[in-house]
């Protein structure tokens, strides 16, 4: 709690710098749906993104050989798009944060009003590696995410992976 508000005046220097990447935009359309969305959009302009995928039953080798792999084309200017919906896919994500590589991240939770992204994604955020996207709007009760969801939110990634954003 001290640590946040401790930050609280760096984070406000950083919103003021940069409003731009933490205002919500809404009804940004991206492959025919309407996403809210908060971060750098210019990261959908990316002419390679590759989806963080990974089942819940991978072996700790297949998943270490995907992180390799997506960290890798991230590292030689892929984007990352996940929903970081298994653990896998949030391992790789928080790898792809730490290494401060580019990641579009699909959130099943719209944005209230006001706001914030936590830290590691606040950084990212300010740093313009990082676009949040929603495509349904805001709710303040706890809800288990359900199968269709989930394939829901991974059907946006590989849309957008495979969008082609040539002119």
């Amino acid at each position: 709690m001290r640590a946040y508000i401790k930050d609280n005046p760096r984070r406000l220097a950083v919103k003021r710098a940069h409003p731009e990447l933490f205002r919500i935009i809404r009804n940004l359309s991206i492959c025919g749906h309407t996403f809210a969305a908060i971060g750098n959009p210019f990261l959908l302009d990316a002419p390679v993104k590759r989806q963080v995928q990974i089942s819940r039953s991978v072996t700790p080798e297949a998943l270490a050989a995907a992180e390799a792999d997506l960290l890798a084309a991230a590292l030689h200017g892929a984007v990352l798009v996940s929903p970081c919906i298994s653990p896998g896919e949030k391992q790789i994500a928080r790898a792809a944060l730490q290494a401060e590589l580019p990641l579009i991240v699909i959130l099943e939770n719209g944005f209230p009003e006001l706001y914030k992204p936590p830290k590691s994604y606040f950084d990212a955020c300010a740093a313009g590696r990082l676009l949040m996207l929603a495509p349904w709007p805001h709710h303040s009760d706890r809800r288990s995410l359900t199968r269709e969801q989930c394939l829901t939110l991974n059907s946006f990634a590989e849309q957008i992976t495979q969008e082609d954003n040539t002119p």
